[in-house]
């Protein structure tokens, strides 16, 4: 960088610029500057003999030494004080009277679980058998970007009888025909007590994550013998079908033990 750039500034400069000096930046107070960039320069008229050397006003020495006096101004009376107090109001924090759930549907049971335990939703893709454990909840392996993954069937676990692939019936039906389009793969992971424990089951359609107020759940009965039912936590009810919320510790201990034992 030319240290004589500000001494070579054209004649043509505006008489309130002083030759051979930056122009300093507005200081409070101060309503107006003339900058040379803004009348000879790139913006200007581009009369400026500097261009010759330097293509553009950012790179004149002159134009860095204004924006260095520009942010090395001081702040405007009451802008800091605005600022600290900003950062220290509290955060929002999220209402403990609703829980976010993803819910998806396993045959003809609509199931949810905590979308804490949710690392993704992808569509449904080949699972590898394992050569001599893939049988009852263990299915084999499947491919998640790149890694593979345990994959498991939540229906041999919950006890739901799986159904056939099917035509996709009429949207108003609520009780889905297992159509393969609405297939995807569900993957869950929680911190275990050797690291992090990550699983991957297939469900024949997601419906998305609901938020529900804490009001609206209701006790499951104890008399309930459906499947599933010793698994959930709570009910409630969404778009005229009965949802039922997994306890993420026992679903996820019991996908665990059965792995491990069989």
């Amino acid at each position: 960088m030319n240290d004589d750039a500000s001494a070579r500034l054209p004649d043509n400069l505006p008489p309130t610029i002083r030759a051979g000096a930056a122009p300093q930046p507005s200081m409070p107070g101060q309503e107006h500057r003339e900058e040379c960039w803004r009348h000879i320069g790139v913006t200007g008229d581009r009369s400026c003999k500097e261009l010759q050397t330097y293509i553009h006003c950012r790179n004149c020495p002159v134009m860095a030494e204004a924006a260095r006096a520009f942010f090395d101004r001081s702040a405007p009376i009451g802008y800091l004080e605005s600022w600290s107090g900003i950062l220290e109001e509290r955060g929002s924090r999220p209402d403990p009277e609703v829980v976010s759930v993803l819910v998806f549907r396993l045959a003809d049971e609509w199931l949810a679980l905590p979308t804490a335990v949710l690392v993704e939703v992808t569509k449904d893709r080949r699972c590898h058998r394992v050569p001599h454990r893939t049988s009852g909840v263990l299915e084999g392996l499947v491919n998640i970007r790149g890694q593979l993954q345990l994959c498991v069937s939540a229906w041999r676990l919950l006890g739901i009888e799986e159904r056939a692939p099917g035509p996709a019936p009429p949207a108003t039906d609520p009780l889905r025909t297992a159509d393969p389009e609405l297939r995807r793969l569900l993957v869950v992971e929680r911190q275990g007590r050797h690291g992090q424990d990550r699983w991957v089951f297939p469900v024949d359609e997601v419906a998305g994550v609901v938020r529900v107020g804490q009001a609206t759940l209701r006790a499951v009965p104890a008399t309930v013998s459906q499947s599933g039912a010793r698994y959930c936590q709570a009910l409630f009810d969404w778009q005229e079908v009965i949802v039922g919320i997994l306890d993420e510790t026992r679903f996820l201990d019991a996908l665990l033990d059965h792995v491990r034992t069989n």
